[in-house]
């Protein structure tokens, strides 16, 4: 083990003084310089002399989306020169067509700028044809393609778009982000984020799926609408927004496909045959997708017509309003009800308001909001039976359409209070409660005194360590503590040594056996002696010198007695054994009573003499 970590620690800091002693260098390839679109490009960043490099961080490169696989070490050590290095995989998207230059990257690696050459690679629309396919990788002749596009982005981008681009304060105008996607395998689809501070835009709801022509080529289109509305009046710009997925691409060379993108987007996505062949054909890529940003101007709303009681409904909206009972009794409740319909920013609702409250018992309603419209319900009580009406109820809006206050009124709803009945009086006696006199307490009863000194100290008993039962209980723990410990060794060992455990189980495996034996030699059962001698013998054997059971024959024994000094007598009786067991098998009757007594005592001196022997 010492070995064996000495040789480790050697070999690490050889290499690292070897890492040290190295130029370090960094070279940029990649797999091809002709890739098709959709097809993948391999860029590998390898730093050669060291392995103690980060992954690094390579900008944009123009025309291709990158992501980064993992690092790959490498460790070769030809005619006693160790050389190490770090290779670090990334996987390059083309987003168009055209001739690209990748690089040159520079890194920072120990103290040292480390740059890389530019590498040129050509992006056609068709595919390449394999013929700079990497190694190993089976070529077929691919399909004609039918790729019109000229860039990825006229295959897949986002559209966003607002209801109006001028709006008032807190304005509902509704927002709509569209997935354009022209025959491309696109799947995890994420619902679109917009980062703003000026807006508050709602969540989106389950988006909607259907084509739709769009500059004379059919798109598959996802949908995806909510509503917003400004926080804030100014002139601001929404947008852009990011919607992320990923790309559905086929592997390069795949016989079978018409063309790399060449999956339907709806019908190729949920295909089975897809699905089936996903993991061995098909390689997805995530993508994160940019709108363009649209301009929008926030309006405060006006002063001028504001209303009293305008509360900032924002919209265009009808009031509806329900009293029920309307024949009660002074002090019962009436219930209304009042519903605002229409359309507008109902988060900016408020509930209608009683011209007066003055004779009734206002509590505050229970609101609750269904699509296009929102109900309030409020318990109202008539204090007495003078009371004839509900009075009339108000709701006023900015009406964002016609750009005016509206008021929505409802007229007075006449009612009939009734006369209380009269409540009954009833005096109830309390019980008297009693007092309970406190106790005179005797002063000095739970007084204990302070001693001002402690007296004269004086011994009590002998000390610990001359009692006799302390020395035994040291000397019991003691015992235990070392027999647990040799347990312990002694188990660890018959664990990590076999050929100790083997060595420590030979005899009382042979003691079993010759118990055994034993009982079939006094039942006269010849057949079953002879198989379950050969068997203790054997085994004994074999436990006893580390050997395996089915390699233990008398050649063996005769190689071995040699080596371990094992008398000649012994190895006779051995080999005498052996031979009997091997005759038993074709004629186990010639064998007498005597004869098999004879060879049950040839065993068991055999063992005892093994037994005796220190090797």
């Amino acid at each position: 083990m010492k070995r064996a970590l000495s040789f480790t620690l050697f070999f690490a800091l050889f290499l690292t003084s070897v890492a040290h002693a190295s130029d370090i260098q960094l070279e940029a390839t990649v797999d091809r310089n002709k890739i098709a679109l959709g097809e993948a490009l391999q860029l590998n960043l390898t730093f050669q002399g060291t392995q103690n490099v980060s992954a690094p961080s390579i900008d944009k490169i123009e025309g291709f989306d990158a992501r980064y696989l993992g690092p790959s070490t490498m460790v070769s050590i030809i005619n006693g020169a160790v050389t190490s290095s770090i290779t670090h995989v990334y996987t390059l998207i083309p987003l168009k067509t055209g001739t690209f230059t990748i690089g040159p990257f520079s890194v920072q690696a120990q103290g040292k700028t480390l740059t890389s050459k530019p590498i040129t690679v050509e992006v056609v629309s068709a595919p390449t044809g394999g013929q700079q396919s990497a190694p190993g990788q089976a070529l077929q002749e691919p399909a004609p393609t039918k790729i019109d596009a000229e860039e990825l982005k006229d295959r897949i981008f986002l559209i966003l778009s607002i209801g109006k681009r001028k709006a008032y304060l807190s304005e509902f105008v509704p927002l709509t982000v569209k997935l354009y996607v022209n025959r491309l395998g696109v799947r995890d689809i994420q619902f679109p984020e917009i980062e703003t501070n000026d807006f508050s835009i709602e969540k989106f709801g389950q988006p909607k799926q259907y084509r739709e022509e769009f500059g004379g080529v059919l798109y598959d289109v996802i949908e995806f609408t909510t509503n917003m509305f400004g926080i804030k009046p100014g002139d601001f710009t929404l947008g852009p927004v990011k919607l992320k997925c990923n790309l559905v691409v086929r592997r390069q060379a795949q016989a079978h496909r018409r063309t790399p993108f060449d999956d339907d987007f709806f019908n190729g996505m949920f295909n089975d045959d897809i699905f089936n062949d996903f993991f061995g054909r098909y390689e997805a890529y995530p993508l994160e997708l940019k709108s363009t940003e649209i301009p929008i101007t926030v309006l405060s709303l006006p002063q001028e017509g504001k209303p009293e009681g305008f509360d900032g409904a924002l919209g265009n909206f009808q009031l509806n309003v329900e009293a029920m009972p309307l024949e009660v009794k002074a002090g019962d409740p009436i219930a209304l009800k009042m519903t605002i319909k229409g359309e507008g920013n109902f988060d900016s609702v408020k509930a209608p308001r009683l011209q007066s409250k003055d004779g009734f018992k206002v509590y505050d309603p229970q609101v609750k909001q269904n699509e296009n419209e929102k109900i309030f319900e409020q318990v109202i009580i008539p204090d007495s039976e003078n009371i004839t009406h509900i009075p009339q109820i108000n709701f006023s809006f900015f009406n964002t359409k016609t750009g005016q206050y509206e008021v929505l009124t409802h007229e007075p709803i006449p009612i009939t209070v009734l006369k209380a009945d009269e409540a009954q009086t009833k005096l109830i006696e309390l019980p008297q409660a009693q007092v309970k006199i406190a106790q005179k307490e005797e002063l000095g009863r739970d007084i204990i005194y302070l001693k001002s000194s402690p007296g004269q100290f004086r011994k009590i008993g002998r000390y610990l360590y001359q009692n006799l039962g302390f020395w035994l209980f040291q000397i019991l723990s003691l015992i235990i503590f070392l027999g647990i410990l040799i347990f312990n060794l002694r188990q660890q060992r018959l664990i990590t040594d076999q050929r100790y455990a083997r060595r420590l189980q030979a005899p009382a495996n042979a003691k079993k056996g010759i118990k055994e034996i034993d009982r079939l030699l006094r039942e006269g059962k010849t057949e079953a002696f002879f198989d379950t001698l050969f068997k203790t013998v054997r085994e004994y054997l074999a436990d006893r010198f580390h050997l395996p059971a089915g390699g233990i024959t008398a050649i063996t024994i005769e190689e071995l007695a040699k080596e371990k000094g094992i008398a000649q007598e012994t190895l006779d009786k051995i080999k005498k054994i052996f031979a009997d067991c091997d005759m038993a098998r074709y004629a186990p009757s010639q064998f007498g009573q005597k004869q098999l007594e004879d060879i049950f005592q040839d065993l068991k001196e055999i063992i005892d003499y093994l037994e005796k022997q220190k090797a």
